[in-house]
């Protein structure tokens, strides 16, 4: 339920925050025409300091960043207190931070044994992910998985897979992937040739 962010303490937006760790994180749709028109998702909180080992899943997705714990990097968690979710112009809402960054129906282990299960016993499947996305190639692996989707590592880029649905337990996470490995890329995108 909480946002991990891996900061230098050389950055200006490091120092800052030890002095006052109120902040805010702003997602904005792009690409698009009128920026005051655009969907965009704006938290608040507050952002501490934590171990090292709360970084886990971070490096799990960002492997490649462990080697920044040896300099000046340390791991930040943010703990969100309210949400600006703006789906367009003229319409905004204030929403709990809960409600948008709630706990996950498992924990780092479980999470593991499900990205390995699928790396070690469903290879194609992983590729077929790739394909629906429009990603040409095989020998992707999994990185992650939430209950929103799941992070693909191919050709030394991270994709993105979204789910259709929130998957609030590993049993959902099975049936969505199992659905996603069934779908025809042609159904994925429909009107492509």
């Amino acid at each position: 339920g909480r946002l991990i962010l891996l900061l230098s303490d050389l950055a200006a937006h490091t120092k800052n925050i030890r002095h006052h760790p109120s902040v805010s994180l702003m997602w904005v749709e792009q690409p698009h025409s009128d920026w005051q028109a655009a969907t965009r998702l704006t938290v608040c909180g507050s952002l501490d300091a934590v171990p090292e080992e709360e970084g886990e899943r971070y490096l799990q997705v960002f492997p490649h960043t462990r080697d920044y714990l040896a300099l000046d990097f340390r791991f930040y968690a943010l703990d969100i207190e309210t949400a600006h979710w703006i789906p367009g112009f003229g319409k905004a809402v204030w929403l709990p931070g809960a409600s948008v960054a709630g706990a996950w129906g498992w924990d780092l282990p479980r999470e593991q044994s499900m990205v390995n299960h699928m790396n070690e016993d469903h290879a194609d499947a992983i590729d077929h992910y790739l394909n629906l996305l429009g990603v040409a190639g095989k020998g992707a692996v999994m990185r992650a998985i939430d209950p929103w989707g799941a992070w693909l590592w191919h050709d030394e880029q991270l994709v993105r897979l979204p789910f259709a649905n929130h998957a609030g337990g590993a049993t959902q996470v099975r049936e969505t992937l199992v659905a996603l490995a069934r779908t025809p890329v042609e159904e994925f995108f429909p009107g492509t040739p």
